[in-house]
């Protein structure tokens, strides 16, 4: 009983601190890259990693390329990024495959997005 209660107090802390540790990737050499508080990062088609912006949100188009939002991004029914137009902001899609957004959405663009050294 006591060995059990343990193994569930390692687990609920392990899984707790899993959960804070930022969305970190690696580059095309093994090089880690974490993205601002809040962000996100992916690699490119070349194994660059791109990051979103503080409390943004990271996503590929339908060309390939990685845009990037001031919040949570989606991708609609037509294929475009849209992206919330507020840091930590929400994107879902509603029935018919259109995004909506907190405080509206915005087309994400690469020119939000960082890339990290």
């Amino acid at each position: 009983m006591a060995r059990q209660l343990l193994l569930a107090i390692v687990l609920f802390a392990s899984s707790g601190s899993a959960w804070v540790q930022p969305a970190c990737t690696a580059d095309r050499y093994g090089n880690p890259a974490c993205p601002p508080a809040g962000g996100q990062c992916t690699a490119d088609r070349y194994g660059n990693p791109v990051c979103s912006p503080a409390d943004g949100g990271v996503a590929t188009n339908r060309v390939g390329e990685i845009v990037c939002g001031r919040g949570a991004c989606v991708t609609d029914i037509h294929g475009e990024v849209m992206c919330s137009s507020v840091p930590r902001g929400a994107a879902t899609l509603d029935r018919y495959g259109k995004a909506a957004c907190t405080e509206g959405c915005e087309a994400g663009s690469a020119a939000l997005c960082v890339r990290p050294r």
